[in-house]
């Protein structure tokens, strides 16, 4: 069997990919290199370390594990999980571009793409996937010396969705920044956000318990201090719970009534659902949303129209069409194997 390197940097860039290593495996020997915050050498700064959910998923199905750069020499593809020159992916490339071995990277996804971005970018890897039709155009019009270096796709993690019956339990808020630290973005969740977003209103009129998800990182290694920040801020006579490092996002998101979110891919699971998912200007990259309809600026109003226009119409399947290649049918798996059966 031919020999793919995986190289795990980041769970939660990864976590898109991740869920095609049991079905690769039926064809290719799968390896993996943990690194960077994959890795061994670092506390897990979030509350649930991600790492030990990736080996109890993955490890049956992965030949060898290294937390060391194994010999290049022995593979016929190096996989990455990001598409950024960080980490260890431009010396990871510079190694196995001297053994001509194919280095495939990952799209981040949620970066706000120009010309000076990709042509960094295109320095740490052979050729990059996708999330779907829309993003090969903005990148083809950038680059179209190097059409055949950007592959569709789509993202293998949210096939699993179709699995998941919607529960409207919950009302889901999805926290870039929460306004106890710096941010490069105007629009943090703090006290006004949750005043502006209508959590009370909301829950009032729906009964709904609000569930808040944080983003553990790197840089900010304070669960405690987020969740008693948080704490500070909720309404007396809130229904909530705060959640961090969530073991089935597919799971948290697909129990949402609405999702309210900065502009991120984890977002693209509820919006494959057809959940109602409002996103708030100015509180992240827009990335892949810069043509979706519910993204919406921080006004209590504009954001009450919008989940009833998304009640409404229902499930935007254009935008999904366009956005994620195997989307619509939940096979995105299926067409980002055949890629890489391609390129083998």
């Amino acid at each position: 069997m031919k020999k793919i390197l995986l190289v795990a940097t980041i769970y939660r860039v990864g976590e898109r990919i991740y869920s095609i290593i049991p079905k690769l495996s039926d064809t290719y020997d799968i390896d993996v290199c943990k690194t960077a915050q994959m890795g061994n050498k670092i506390i897990w700064y979030g509350d649930n370390d991600f790492r030990s959910i990736f080996d109890e998923m993955y490890e049956p199905f992965i030949k060898n594990s290294f937390n060391e750069l194994p010999n290049l020499s022995e593979y016929d593809m190096i996989l990455v999980d990001d598409d950024r020159p960080r980490n260890g992916i431009s010396q990871i490339y510079t190694e196995a571009h001297k053994l001509d071995i194919p280095v495939v990277s990952n799209y981040h996804g949620s970066g706000d793409l120009n010309k000076n971005v990709l042509e960094r970018n295109l320095k740490c890897w052979d050729k990059t996937f996708l999330f779907g039709k829309k993003d090969y155009v903005s990148y083809t019009s950038l680059n179209t010396d190097s059409d055949d270096k950007f592959l569709i796709g789509g993202i293998p993690a949210n096939d699993s969705l179709k699995k998941y019956e919607i529960t409207n339990t919950h009302i889901l808020v999805i926290v870039n920044f929460l306004g106890n630290r710096t941010s490069p973005y105007s629009v943090q969740v703090d006290s006004d956000f949750i005043s502006m977003v209508g959590l009370v209103e909301l829950q009032k009129e729906f009964n709904k318990k609000v569930v808040f998800k944080l983003k553990s990182r790197h840089d900010h290694p304070y669960p405690d201090r987020d969740i008693n920040y948080l704490k500070t801020i909720v309404p007396l006579g809130l229904d909530y719970e705060i959640v961090i490092d969530c073991k089935n996002d597919n799971k948290l998101i697909c129990d949402s009534f609405i999702v309210i979110s900065a502009p991120s891919t984890l977002a693209l699971k509820s919006v494959q659902k057809g959940i109602p998912t409002i996103l708030i200007k100015d509180s992240g990259q827009i990335g892949c949303f810069f043509d979706y309809d519910g993204l919406t600026e921080l006004n209590t109003q504009k954001i009450f129209d919008e989940i009833e226009r998304q009640y409404t119409k229902g499930r935007d399947t254009d935008f999904i069409l366009n956005t994620i290649e195997g989307g619509l049918e939940y096979n995105s798996t299926e067409k980002y194997i055949k890629e890489i059966r391609n390129i083998i």
